[in-house]
This record gives C-alpha cells, sequence and structure tokens, in this order.
C-alpha cells in the first residue's frame, strides 16, 4: 500500500480543491460593488426598460417629473426636495409653490422655482424649471435632501405674493401643520415695505388663520 506524503505532494495537487487565487491585474478589471440606490431615482440614471419594469413590479413609486422614490421610503421633505436636486445649482434655492411642496407634500408642482440672491447668475433655461431673484437671508433657507429649501414662514410670504390668491389661501393652509404662523408671516411681510404684491399677500395670510382653514393640502400644481 502507498502512502501519500503530504510534504512531498506536489503543490498543485493540494489546491486543487481549494479557490483559485485571482491576478491583481484580473482583480483590477472587476466592476465595483453595484452601489446601493437612494432613496429617489432618476430616469436617466437607469435603462428605459429598467425604470418601466420597477414601476411595473413596484419598486419604484412615481415622486415627481422623471424622478421617482424606492418604494417602502416615506415620502418626507428630504425625499420631495431630493426629486430637484438635479436642477438646483448650488446657489440657488427652491422656493414659491415647489417649497410648498417640499414642506406640505400633496399634489407636485408643474415645474421648480429656483431662487437666487438678487444680482446672482440664474440657471440656464430649462423647462422644467423657473428662476427668479430675491432677497434671501441666510435665515430664510434651510436644507432638505441636500438642497436648499426656502423656510416655511419665507416660502408661505412668497407664495402670498407671488401666487393668485385663491391658490395662495390653499397653499398656505397646507403649511399650518408645518409650523407656519400667519402673523410671524405677516409681520415678516413688512419687510418688504414698496415691494410688489404686498396688498394680495396681507389679504391672503389675513385668510389663513380663519377658523376652520386648516389641515387641507394645497394645490401645488401651478
Amino acid at each position: 500500500m502507498t502512502v501519500c506524503d503530504p510534504a512531498r505532494t506536489p503543490a498543485a495537487a493540494r489546491t486543487a480543491d481549494a479557490p483559485a487565487t485571482v491576478p491583481v491585474a484580473l482583480r483590477r478589471l472587476r466592476p465595483p460593488p453595484a452601489a446601493a440606490p437612494g432613496p429617489v431615482v432618476r430616469r436617466d440614471e437607469v435603462p428605459p426598460w429598467t425604470w418601466t419594469g420597477l414601476h411595473l413590479d413596484g419598486a419604484l413609486v412615481p415622486l415627481w417629473r422623471d424622478t421617482a422614490r424606492v418604494a417602502g421610503v416615506p415620502e418626507d421633505a428630504a425625499v420631495r426636495a431630493a426629486a430637484f436636486a438635479a436642477l438646483v445649482p448650488r446657489r440657488g434655492a427652491v422656493g414659491r409653490l415647489a417649497a410648498a411642496w417640499v414642506h406640505a407634500g400633496g399634489p407636485p408642482p408643474a415645474r421648480v422655482t429656483v431662487l437666487v440672491r438678487s444680482g446672482a447668475r440664474r440657471p440656464a433655461p430649462h423647462p422644467d424649471r423657473t428662476t427668479a431673484e430675491a432677497e434671501l437671508a441666510d435665515d430664510d433657507l434651510e436644507t432638505h435632501g441636500g438642497v436648499l429649501v426656502t423656510t416655511v414662514t419665507a416660502t408661505a410670504v412668497d407664495v402670498a405674493r407671488w401666487v393668485p390668491t385663491a391658490t395662495a389661501v390653499r397653499v398656505l393652509r397646507s403649511l399650518l401643520p408645518c409650523g407656519l404662523d400667519p402673523t410671524v408671516a405677516l409681520r415678516r411681510l413688512e419687510s418688504h415695505s414698496g415691494g410688489r404684491g404686498l396688498r394680495a399677500a396681507r389679504v391672503a395670510l389675513g385668510q389663513v388663520g380663519l377658523p376652520g382653514t386648516t389641515g387641507e393640502h394645497g394645490d401645488v400644481s401651478g
């Protein structure tokens, strides 16, 4: 009987069943592991057939335009703001009806309004974006989902000034559960003395605090 001496067995025979060592050059050619998807996915981030299939399978939920949220991810202010991320430059902030949607939800706006400080360069035209200059103080801004958005009070003042009164009142009511104090907004409005839309803004904000006006989602689809 022949006894096998491990010390004299060729190395190739001893490692025949062991995993082969991958050469460094081949490891470099391997694609990196796929990154975990974020809470918001844009259409241009996946192939067309994948985008459609993920919606049909319920893995993605429509959010705004060509963006969707991953199923199971709650739709909150951070997720809604992230839907605008690709259209908001670092010098800009989401404002007006788009900011109201970020804070309160409800029907999404047709386009995102991007505000820049007076004198700053506006973003290039885009079919899904409108732009405007505004007097933005640091206290007027907060970050949601990595995107600058006007605060609830600043948003309310802008909506009251720049949106037709009937729509503005509905949107302002939706901001009440988000912390809007119409009295504070009215005081803030006085800092815009001499600006446009102040009379209509006072009317809209004055109606918001009336009894029976809370707890409704505003229509921010304009």
